[in-house]
């Protein structure tokens, strides 16, 4: 009863910082052969003084096969920390336009470097255009191995974006993040500047919490250079 009692006040305590992990990007199926990504980007949570910053690097392997790594790090009471590290794989199942929708896949794999902590998620990426509409959906399923693990079954989680195509360099939209603890919506706008031989992306997003478990205010950004 006892050991019970303070690993339920110990979750409860770490609920904030894990309900704002189920925010993070939207992934769109497309895939490009021997393209080259540099990729940073956020997650801050307001109220609960809670960050993630990603850093990683990508490239397209061949016409339907994008690798991509990444070092995370984790602010927490003021401390910040590199903690873990993942691999990711994008396939692209479908060429654009050649169905109803574009269809892709995710794969990530994340390590926790002080724990014997592995994540393992995988899902469908599904994207379709409107006219100047374009909804996306990405549908991971999550599973937590090794000795530290502090949940045994499957999670879902769920990340959706529409947005309006009204030039490269500002296209408006909203997101929506939902998992076993998080539910955030709220307005991002995204942009892109070609330049010579590459192009530099951006995103930003402000969500608004819709539940207790998730922070009132999440900020959400991303800076890419591709080439």
């Amino acid at each position: 009863m006892k050991k019970t009692l303070l690993a339920s006040v110990a979750t409860a305590a770490l609920l904030p910082a894990v309900a704002n992990a189920g925010v993070d990007k939207v992934y769109n199926p497309n895939v490009e052969l021997g393209e080259v990504e540099l990729e940073l980007r956020g997650i801050h949570g307001l109220e609960g003084d809670s960050s993630e910053i990603k850093f990683g690097g990508g490239y397209g392997v061949t016409d339907n096969w994008f690798i991509e790594g990444y070092l995370i790090g984790e602010k927490e009471d003021g401390d910040f920390e590199v903690e873990e590290a993942e691999i990711e794989s994008k396939f692209q199942l479908s060429e654009q336009g050649e169905y109803w929708a574009d269809f892709g896949m995710l794969v990530e794999l994340e390590k926790k470097f002080d724990a014997d902590l592995w994540e393992v998620k995988a899902g469908p990426i599904v994207q379709k255009s409107f006219g100047r509409f374009v909804a996306t959906a990405n549908v991971l399923f999550e599973k937590q191995l090794g000795g530290d693990k502090t949940e045994s079954e499957v999670e879902t989680l769920g990340s959706f974006q529409l947005k309006y195509r009204m030039n490269p360099e500002f296209e408006p939209g909203v997101e929506y993040y939902v998992d076993e603890h998080t539910q955030a919506f709220g307005p991002v706008i995204f942009g892109e500047k070609r330049l010579k031989d590459s192009k530099i992306g951006w995103e930003l997003g402000v969500l608004a919490g819709l539940n207790d478990t998730t922070d009132d205010t999440i900020v959400r950004w991303q800076l890419e250079w591709e080439f």
